[in-house]
């Protein structure tokens, strides 16, 4: 898959190939393919590569995708959903607001599984521009990042591959074991209900650690 997505850009050429695969990365929902390995590839083994043009290049282009994701799932919203339903999901959106952008665009900043949130929105009938802005924000966040990572292990190590692969592994599994520990479905509803101001306020009486990882450590507290 990675070699592929690499001879679509290498085939289209420059920062325009790195646009094509971001949004054939993100065209398929549920279906994880790696496109941020190419713009981290690209960005540790082409010299001159700027990461922030980088990096926006491929979350515009990871945007363009996930609308894709949103329209279908809007789309087939009159067949899989009831009356009611549809009715309760459009209040729903309504109310929603910002937040439904803030969620989407925490979700794309991240590894996490961004496809449930976005056909929830679309079926919620979000507004599109909200939607767009919020999850391209994400993308283009998360793409800067592994970008400045590539220059940065590239840069460390000396350009060996080996020693780069290695050390991008390591650093993924540390990124993925700690996202993994964070209570997002907490931090949403905080969010949702009280705004960033609740949150902060909650994170200075309780801690960051009891906020974020709540989860975890009701978990531990119960045992």
């Amino acid at each position: 898959m990675i070699d592929w997505l690499l001879r679509i850009a290498s085939g289209v050429g420059g920062y325009l190939g790195v646009f094509v695969i971001s949004v054939l990365g993100n065209l398929i929902p549920f279906i994880p393919i790696p496109y941020l390995v190419a713009v981290y590839l690209y960005a540790a083994l082409i010299p001159g590569c700027n990461p922030i043009l980088l990096g926006l290049v491929s979350g515009v282009g990871a945007g363009f995708g996930k609308l894709l994701i949103y329209f279908t799932s809007r789309g087939v919203s009159h067949i899989v959903l009831s009356e009611d339903t549809r009715k309760r999901y459009s209040r729903l959106s309504s109310m929603l607001g910002m937040w439904g952008a803030i969620a989407v665009f925490l979700f794309a900043a991240t590894p996490s599984p961004d496809d449930v949130i976005i056909v929830l929105l679309g079926l919620m009938g979000y507004n599109p521009l909200k939607f767009f802005i919020g999850v391209t924000a994400g993308k283009v966040v998360i793409s800067i990042l592994t970008a400045y990572t590539g220059m940065a292990v590239a840069e460390i190590t000396g350009g060996e591959f080996w020693i780069e692969l290695t050390a991008s592994i390591v650093l993924f599994i540390v990124v993925m074991v700690v996202i993994s520990l964070i209570d997002w479905e907490g931090v949403l509803v905080t969010l949702g209900e009280r705004g960033v101001k609740g949150l902060v306020d909650e994170v200075k009486s309780k801690g960051l650690a009891a906020v974020f990882f709540s989860r975890k450590t009701n978990k531990k507290t119960r045992s």
